[in-house]
């Protein structure tokens, strides 16, 4: 697993908030004091519900803590730089037979990946089924379902799956079990949704005995859970994956209505024994501090693509959801990293050769084009000896910056962000093109 708690996770936002106040007359970064990782752990805050009360009811955490706690405290910034976004992973565990866990490290029911960034409030939900085909790394180096890997190896391993499989850095992750869900729904005073289908499922093996009512309904921490799980679908898991997301937009609802700051306290007392994460209290806090511009009515929730397979392996028939490879990676650029091309198209770019490197800012336009972005012109800097290749916008203009940045950094990952004045007519950003820019073959 990476390390995740770096010290350039850690002050990554500091480092941006301090290149972008040099201007282009300037040679030195200047930055803020580093601050030192709290050591304090809140090891089970959050679970399901960090989508809704942390993300989208985000103001009630943050004045909470404003309001408890010295300003300085707030200091705390989160992994995520001008180019990145936070990424959390999210896992359902199964409780075990007869809702007794034997082992910590149980089958993942539910794995998702939520994708917030920082600066455009755009957030995304990915969820992965757990009969997934992926290729589990580390002791066991082979492929299996997505479910097998939290069981083989923890967060840990289940965090290095996810990586691996959809070429992304997991910055967090929260695990909870079904209790944990349960508590989470209740402490929150339950949830109205329509229920789209009426059904029954039983499973005894696990417990199960499960009857779906079509229909508006209030459902409690018990009743959301047996909603959840319910497999009674034609398509199987991955009609259980929609109704898990029409749950949560329910639940995103609920939570971003609360409006008594003082319930607060209660809530964390009451959820803190359930739930495993490696956020602290102040990366929550900071999560609620970005959240607070995000509609969520604009969070866009996918699954990953595929279809319904059995494979022969090792002499037996086991059925697997098959991942569509260029729909997986179409899905992830647009939703997780940020490289829409609807998106880019936006964003109007002029490039300027700096590095002195005939052919430079052309080969860097193509590029860019490629991306979708509005190349509006091609030309020389004032002088060839950039030693870092620079992506210039005004300060009012900090959205396609960081869409023009992440499209640069494909290329040249040390391009850094600058704010400055003199952008040509027509264009929202400048790249100049340094000497760390390495010509593609």
């Amino acid at each position: 697993m990476r390390s995740r708690r770096s010290q350039r996770r850690r002050v990554a936002r500091d480092t941006w908030e301090s290149e972008v106040a040099v201007t282009m007359d300037e040679t030195k970064v200047f930055q803020r004091s580093d601050m030192p990782a709290p050591k304090k752990r809140w090891p089970r805050i959050l679970g399901y519900f960090v989508l809704a009360l942390v993300l989208f009811s985000g103001g009630l955490v943050f004045g909470f803590y404003k309001f408890a706690t010295a300003p300085s405290d707030l200091e705390m910034e989160l992994g995520a730089d001008l180019t990145g976004r936070i990424n959390i992973l999210v896992l359902g565990v199964d409780a075990g037979v007869n809702g007794q866990r034997t082992n910590e490290w149980t089958r993942s029911d539910v794995t998702m990946v939520v994708s917030v960034d920082p600066i455009t409030k755009d957030a995304a939900i990915v969820s992965i089924p757990r009969d997934t085909r992926v290729f589990i790394p580390g002791k066991i180096e082979e492929y299996s379902k997505m479910g097998h890997a939290h069981a083989y190896g923890g967060p840990a391993l289940a965090i290095e799956t996810v990586e691996r499989f959809l070429d992304i850095e997991i910055d967090y992750y929260v695990r909870v079990d079904f209790e944990a869900f349960k508590q989470a729904v209740d402490a929150l005073g339950g949830v109205d949704m329509d229920i789209p289908i009426s059904g029954e499922y039983s499973d005894p093996a696990q417990n199960l005995y499960i009857k779906l009512e079509k229909g508006p309904a209030h459902l409690d921490g018990q009743k959301a859970l047996e909603l959840v799980r319910y497999r009674g679908y034609s398509n199987a898991d991955i009609g259980r994956i929609q109704m898990q997301e029409l749950f949560l937009k329910a639940l995103i609802k609920k939570a971003a209505s609360l409006t008594n700051i003082l319930k607060i306290p209660t809530l964390y007392e009451q959820l803190q024994p359930y739930f495993k994460t490696d956020l602290t209290f102040q990366e929550i806090v900071k999560l609620a501090e970005i959240a607070r511009g995000i509609d969520p009515d604009s969070v866009k929730m996918a699954m990953v693509p595929g279809i319904d397979k059995y494979l022969t392996e090792n002499g037996r028939d086991i059925s697997y959801w098959v991942p569509d490879g260029p729909g997986t990676e179409k899905m992830v650029n647009d939703l997780i990293k940020g490289m829409s091309r609807e998106r880019n198209a936006s964003v109007r770019v002029a490039i300027e050769n700096g590095n002195g490197v005939p052919g430079a800012a052309d080969a860097l336009a193509t590029i860019m084009r490629d991306l979708g972005f509005q190349v509006v012109s091609v030309g020389n800097a004032s002088k060839q000896d950039y030693e870092d290749t620079r992506v210039v916008a005004r300060g009012s203009d900090e959205i396609p910056q960081a869409l023009a940045l992440r499209g640069v950094r494909q290329i040249c990952p040390s391009a850094r962000a600058y704010k400055g004045s003199s952008i040509p007519e027509g264009a929202d950003v400048l790249i100049i093109v340094g000497k760390d820019y390495k010509r593609p073959l």
